[in-house]
């Protein structure tokens, strides 16, 4: 073997070492730089200087994780002499779980991502599910073709494939979807063509629909996926006229239902698959047809549409392959390095993210008119997503190190249809979640650090929907015949239940009887809930029962190929001494099985802190536990929480979005938002003598130096003199509480409130 010279290896080292993606990201983010500079110059204008060290780490911190820095970040940062620091905390930022956190409120504001539902047609498991895949991909670092592919060709359950909320967002409304997938991933709004030809652009109605047909099959299902079942509960037979021409007409099963109805039996199976509802999508070859108002020249009503790509977008047509499902052919074809419209998009959405404009703006009604602000800059933008192969991170990390996203912010306003040529980012105020995740940082350690307990209640949520459906698909034709049959029954008395009920609370009104009111209310309101219970008596343990018994027999591999699976119906029943069990008892089992190691820690962590504070009396530790239990239960990041939050929660006062719209989020100011601040629960929860802040501020020897901490907290930087004096007199002679008060002072500032 040939040994290499030392001077050889030392200058493969050297070699490799200037090679690494931080100098290509500085080399890359120069190169921006220039670009930028050079429309400055055209335009007449000069860049700004470089931001200081306190307004970058603030910056970063909120642009990457979505929070301000801690106090000993800050300190750690400042404090550094190191050249390449600032490189090294974008490096450290963009691996961290804060990018992961912060990211999915990003997306989860431009994808109408819910885990709070209120509409019908969607579910909070097929929620979780999306909400879990959407952080696996960003924490994986999965590129965006790719995550963008596994969106558009997504089918399965919500609890094995969690992309597939992408269509469950807009279930069985394909048309609807479209609309969403073009203004996302090819920044055009076409959802003016789903009715007519659209007014002010090229689209027609023919473009709307042809390439709606890519994705028409991508559609709900009630759960049923035993064919068996399907087939015996759902089966059509032809009809004497279209006899051999078509489906015909839904079928009864005599054998197994013996003499239902059609009615009697389509309600009761509609009550037995209601828990699965909203978390099963399929791909099928479903023909899309035109409206039946259709009035152009160029087809028929109720014409039935080919996939295909209109001339607008592409030259290439039809792109479906024989025996290719088309929405396939769709994905490939939507993010395709030659679709430049994706590139395009997806490079000046993050490029606004982190500038507060874009170079194209707004970025998703782009038309074949819309120039750039900087046409050289926009071309090599793309050209570099390209060549990263829509790696996001690596694109991130390259504007972020540049002078451009480094230098002070640009403080004017901007009037409408102004080009804004980028001396530095905008002025910005922060998002409803980036104030609520700072709030966070402020109230406990590890904001970053995912909660446990949220990943345990989404674990318990997905496996009720995976043991009910595996329980469902499990039972023979002849087992659900029975289980339906009672149901009907089930269903025959409550129905007589309610019409007793509406009689009696018709007299009871006439008499005044308020008795007899509440007991007749409550048998009607009732009756939901008893259905439910019923049904997953009937239907649902017995399916459950027979996994328990071949679990028991050591024979569940043959039924269940699911390793996972297996195990933790077998953990159950171990728990349980191998007694039969209801799917919610064996859920409890479960819960408690996963809990139990993160309540060891959180009792460890309890324990910890009573130490360190130094608790001993027993008011001191019922407040301690009570704000153990709040930091792990209420005070959470937002990406944690159920999204949307709640009408009157913080985050919906702040703007945070509906999820209704693309990017609904508000930044306006409002007078609910100041009296939220000024005497809302929220800063209460901060002045707990055990939050991060206060411990902090309890723990500063002199005023001056509580007066410190609570600009390097907030605002990542020590107060000025003149900041000092103003603040001096309001902490003098008052301990703590003229800390707190300093504390709500700064709090309620346009500096904290803003992204400079």
């Amino acid at each position: 073997m040939k040994i290499l010279s030392p001077f050889l290896v030392l200058a493969a080292i050297i070699c490799l070492g200037t090679h690494s993606p931080a100098a290509d990201a500085k080399s890359q983010a120069a190169e921006i730089d220039k670009l930028v500079a050079a429309d400055l110059a055209k335009n007449k204008q000069q860049p700004n200087p470089l931001a200081s060290d306190e307004v970058f780490i603030r910056r970063v911190y909120l642009d990457v994780v979505g929070r301000v820095p801690t106090k000993k970040e800050t300190l750690e940062f400042l404090n550094s002499q190191e050249s390449n620091k600032r490189a090294a905390l974008i490096d450290t930022l963009l691996a961290s779980d804060g990018y992961v956190a912060g990211s999915y409120n990003f997306w989860a504001d431009v994808l109408r991502m819910k885990t709070n539902p209120y509409a019908s047609g969607q579910s909070a498991p097929a929620g979780y599910a999306w909400e879990r895949w959407m952080k696996d991909s960003l924490r994986d670092n999965k590129p965006y073709d790719v995550m963008v592919r596994e969106l558009l060709t997504a089918s399965g359950k919500s609890y094995e494939n969690g992309a597939m909320g992408f269509y469950i967002r807009d279930y069985n409304m394909p048309l609807d979807n479209m609309a969403v997938t073009t203004q996302v991933f090819l920044g055009t709004s076409m959802v003016c063509a789903q009715c007519h030809n659209h007014p002010f652009d090229k689209w027609t109605q023919m473009d709307y629909y042809q390439m709606a047909a890519h994705t028409n099959g991508m559609v709900g299902s009630n759960g049923l996926s035993n064919p068996l079942l399907a087939n015996a509960f759902y089966g059509r037979q032809p009809t004497a006229a279209k006899k051999g021409k078509g489906k015909g007409a839904p079928m009864i099963d005599k054998a197994i239902l013996g003499d239902l109805s059609r009615k009697e039996v389509s309600r009761a199976m509609n009550e037995i698959l209601r828990p699965l509802r909203y978390n099963t999508v399929v791909e099928k070859k479903v023909p899309l047809a035109l409206p039946h108002d259709y009035k152009y020249d160029d087809a028929k009503p109720k014409a039935v549409i080919e996939p295909t790509i209109p001339a607008a977008f592409s030259k290439e047509g039809k792109i479906t392959k024989d025996g290719e499902m088309p929405e396939i052919a769709y994905a490939s074809w939507l993010t395709s390095k030659d679709n430049p419209r994706f590139t395009t998009v997806i490079a000046n959405r993050l490029w606004r993210k982190l500038f507060g404009v874009g170079v194209i703006d707004p970025v998703d009604e782009i038309t074949d008119s819309t120039v750039p602000s900087n046409p050289a800059l926009m071309t090599y933008l793309e050209t570099t997503m390209k060549d990263l192969n829509y790696d996001m991170k690596a694109y991130l990390r390259i504007l972020l190190n540049s002078k451009t996203y480094q230098a002070a912010a640009y403080a004017k306003d901007l009037e409408l249809g102004e080009q804004f040529h980028f001396p530095g980012p905008l002025v910005r105020r922060m998002t409803a979640e980036q104030v609520w995740d700072s709030m966070v940082a402020l109230y406990k350690p590890g904001a970053d650090v995912p909660n446990r307990s949220h990943i345990i209640d989404t674990e318990v949520a997905l496996r009720r929907i995976e043991w009910l459906d595996r329980a469902l698909n499990a039972l023979t034709p002849q087992e659900l015949g029975a289980a339906t049959k009672e149901v009907v029954a089930i269903q025959a008395k409550l129905a007589n239940d309610v019409r007793k009920a509406q009689e009696q609370l018709t007299e009871a009104n006439k008499s005044h009887d308020e008795d007899a009111i509440r007991k007749a209310k409550q048998t009607v309101s009732r009756q939901r809930k008893t259905l439910d219970e019923e049904i997953e008596k009937v239907v649902y343990t017995t399916g459950f029962k027979k996994f328990a018994e071949l679990a028991r027999e050591g024979k569940l591999k043959e039924q269940v190929t699911d390793p996972d699976f297996a195990q933790e119906i077998q953990a159950v029943l171990k728990a349980k001494n191998g007694k039969d069990l209801e799917i919610d008892e064996a859920l409890a089992v479960l819960a408690r099985q996963q809990r139990s190691k993160y309540d060891a820690l959180v009792k460890s962590r309890a324990k910890a802190d009573a130490e360190k504070l130094e608790v001993d009396s027993k008011g001191e530790t019922a407040l301690l536990k009570l704000w153990e239990q709040s930091r792990d239960s209420t005070i959470l990041r937002a990406s944690d929480l159920k999204s949307p939050a709640p009408n009157g929660h913080f985050l919906r006062e702040f703007g945070q979005s509906d999820r209704e719209l693309i990017e609904n989020s508000n930044d306006e100011a409002t007078v609910g938002q100041s009296l939220m601040m000024l005497n809302g629960k929220y800063f209460k929860w901060l002045a707990n003598p055990y939050t991060i802040i206060s411990r902090q501020l309890n723990s500063a020897k002199t005023d001056a130096d509580a007066i410190d901490t609570i600009y390097l907290s907030l605002l990542s930087r020590r107060a000025s003199a003149e900041e000092q004096a103003v603040l001096a007199p309001i902490m003098e002679n008052k301990g703590q509480q003229g800390r707190d008060e300093a504390l709500w002072a700064v709090l309620n500032t346009r500096q904290f409130l803003f992204v400079q």
